[in-house]
């Protein structure tokens, strides 16, 4: 990827998204893009199910048979963990991982941001495909590099699913250590949300718009951004270890 970053050309690139056409479509496609001076694509963010598109069943030929045409037509191909739309098969067999609104109700699958980063088993799924698809996607010649996952916190960064709660207890233990602690840096005694045990009586503010305690939201936005960070980079540190292999 380099020879992208030179300093000395401006190389275009684009977002391609071949699951949406026909593969018969895939050649003129890319040779418009030649004419018109795009080198580059970038492939796969949300294409989970292409994949696995049945829990622990993979077919890597959709994106095989792409990546050996892009190289032919001479693209070069950033390939993306498809991580940010979990197919359907996950969220309806296992709908712990999907997001919460603020008064508990689980958000449906059939748009994007729907799950939530700190489920443990959301968290399995990721770690699975993006190792599938890195070690057989990573090596291919079109391929120069990757993008992990999608618009970091893009949409929707709050969650309030019970996987988030656990996540802010754990958070709070590790701060403060004891409930007095607790109370004494929150300042509990306004409106007397005084606490009695920080693994049980702590839980994100419940009303967003009135803020409960500013301490609560400003802890609850570190847990999900902490724990989408240490997603994100466990999963580019694997693409290029696998990358650099290849």
């Amino acid at each position: 990827m380099g020879s992208l970053l030179d300093g000395t050309n401006l190389t275009l690139g684009t977002c391609y998204y071949p699951e949406h056409w026909d593969e018969a479509m895939w050649e003129g496609d890319l040779a418009e893009m030649k004419r018109s001076g795009i080198e580059v694509v970038r492939v796969a963010e949300f294409a989970w199910s292409k994949i696995e598109p049945r829990e622990g069943e993979f077919e890597f030929g959709f994106f095989d048979r792409f990546l050996d045409l892009a190289q032919r037509m001479g693209i070069r191909v950033i390939f993306s963990t498809p991580t940010a739309t979990p197919p359907a098969w996950l969220t309806e067999q296992y709908p712990e991982v999907l997001n919460a609104t603020i008064d508990g109700a689980l958000i449906r699958h059939g748009s994007r941001r729907h799950y939530n980063y700190n489920s443990e088993i959301y968290r399995k799924y990721v770690r699975r495909i993006v190792e599938k698809s890195a070690s057989c996607y990573g090596k291919h010649p079109a391929v120069i590099g990757w993008q992990i996952d999608n618009e970091f916190n893009c949409e929707n960064y709050v969650f309030y699913s019970e996987s988030d709660t656990v996540a802010f207890r754990g958070f709070l233990k590790d701060k403060y250590g004891t409930v007095e602690r607790l109370n004494r840096a929150w300042g509990t005694v306004f409106w007397n949300p005084d606490l009695h045990g920080v693994e049980r009586g702590a839980s994100p503010p419940a009303h967003e718009h009135r803020g409960g305690q500013p301490a609560s939201g400003a802890g609850l936005r570190k847990v999900y951004f902490a724990q989408r960070a240490q997603l994100c980079g466990d999963a580019g540190r694997y693409c290029a270890q696998i990358h650099k292999a290849g």
